[in-house]
């Protein structure tokens, strides 16, 4: 089978679909339902706690990481100027992660049956297998390269590392959960296996994106490129320790340590990559996509420093330097990461690039927007209720749980949409006007300014 025949395919297409209805059906609900339920009267028991976890790695795997799986399979080779020569394996990951997700969430939601352990370590066998042929298939990808050496592809190596070993983490902790019987996974190894999957393996493939697509789209300055070798080094061994300490049943000190090095590698990227700063020169290009990507992906990388500066006091907290955070009800710094900083980044670079990966137009920008506005609610919500229990701030919670969850729906209508026949109609007939716009314009010069729009 010819590459170009199946290239032509868009094989991102299952992984996006597979990664919003998930974070719909499974992702997403789960969580508004475990905060709404304070509001409605409603206990939350031990398996509404089992939900928690397996909300929490549906959302990393599923949500996030399907997403993620389906755009690197699509920009990694091009990257790297290596394709991948098949199909078949790109398929066959995406199945295993979904199953195995599906399988790790029924197990533990099915706790006190005997179907639960074996459910348990099956979703985890499947999700590493899934996320091992992922890591091999762009392993060949980046053998076949040419050059190694740039911003982007040192990410992207990173990527498909910490891709692997999140794989392998789930797959020891769901392992213990079997042999003890356990409804919950041990807490700092679930600590291990989040910050892995969140830096390590999602973080690595946005920030190699960030360096090559993003920086073009935005007109970034010029990357501080020896401030980002110093960054990849202090999330590689920052993680290494976080890892090692908990595995290693070390001090709280020597896993706070690791926390706080890799918070500060992700600080030195956002600082490398000057995304915060602002565009080098004025933006005209042929729209395409959602207008206000840009103010999504910068607001990202703003949660993003936001929630390192909480993670970093923490991790001092936790290591007895310092007394300053509250105790967590809900896990805001955490939700800082994964709806302010991912979900965000997510939105914003899937409404620039999908419609140009389709050839596409969004029909619906209002949705965007509104999206936007109900995600940023959500977090800011989380961050302001989620160290105290209060009547007010179990609302609040709701509140955040509830927008979260219509944001999500609300992009994945856009994201649906864009991946249609009409979609990529209407984009043909817009783009075949300005052709003609500028054939006219260059047989006949006119002072009048051209119309992007």
């Amino acid at each position: 089978m010819q590459s170009e025949g199946w290239s032509s395919q868009r094989l991102y297409r299952p992984f996006v679909r597979a990664s919003l209805i998930i974070a719909v059906v499974l992702g997403f609900s789960t969580g508004a339902t475990i905060l709404i339920m304070p509001v409605l009267g409603m206990d939350r028991n031990l398996t509404w706690v089992t939900h928690s976890q397996s909300h929490g790695v549906v959302q990393l795997f599923g949500w996030v990481g399907l997403f993620v799986m389906g755009f690197a399979y699509h920009v990694v080779p091009r990257f790297f100027n290596s394709p991948i020569r098949y199909p078949l394996p790109q398929k066959v990951s995406m199945w295993l992660v979904v199953l195995g997700l599906v399988l790790r969430f029924t197990g533990q939601s099915v706790y006190k049956t005997t179907f639960g352990d074996p459910l348990v370590l099956a979703g985890g066998i499947l999700l590493f297998a899934g996320l091992l042929v992922f890591g091999w298939t762009l392993l060949e990808v980046v053998r076949r390269a040419p050059s190694r050496s740039g911003v982007s592809e040192m990410w992207a190596m990173s990527g498909i590392f910490w891709a692997v070993v999140a794989g392998a983490l789930h797959l020891t902790v769901t392992l213990r959960m079997a042999i003890d019987s356990a409804p919950l996974a041990d807490a700092g190894w679930n600590e291990a296996l989040i910050y892995v999957a969140t830096f390590g393996f999602v973080s690595s493939f946005i920030f190699a994106v960030s360096a090559r697509a993003v920086r073009g789209f935005l007109l970034l300055k010029p990357m501080y490129e020896r401030v980002n070798l110093v960054a990849v080094a202090g999330v590689q061994f920052g993680l290494v320790v976080l890892v090692v300490s908990r595995f290693a049943d070390l001090t709280e000190g020597v896993a706070s340590t690791g926390l706080i090095l890799a918070a500060l590698g992700v600080v030195l990227y956002v600082y490398s990559l000057r995304v915060l700063e602002p565009a080098s020169g004025p933006v005209r290009r042929f729209a395409v996509g959602y207008e206000r990507y840009n103010l999504l992906v910068r607001s990202a990388y703003g949660w993003l420093v936001v929630g390192c500066a909480m993670l970093i006091v923490t991790a001092l907290d936790d290591a007895g330097v310092t007394d300053v955070m509250p105790a967590e009800v809900s896990l805001p710094v955490m939700h800082v990461f994964t709806l302010g900083f991912i979900t965000t980044l997510l939105f914003g670079v899937a409404s620039k690039m999908l419609p140009i990966f389709e050839g596409a137009d969004i029909h619906h920008p209002r949705l965007m927007d509104i999206a936007y506005v109900f995600v940023t609610i959500s977090v800011i919500l989380r961050v302001v209720f989620g160290f105290s229990i209060s009547a007010i701030g179990e609302q609040a919670l709701a509140v955040s749980g509830g927008v979260g969850f219509i944001g999500i729906c609300l992009f994945a209508i856009v994201a649906f949409q864009t991946m249609t026949e009409a979609a990529r109609a209407s984009y043909a007939v817009r783009a075949a006007e300005f052709g003609q716009v500028r054939f006219d314009q260059a047989r006949r010069p006119t002072s009048s300014p051209l119309n992007l729009k």
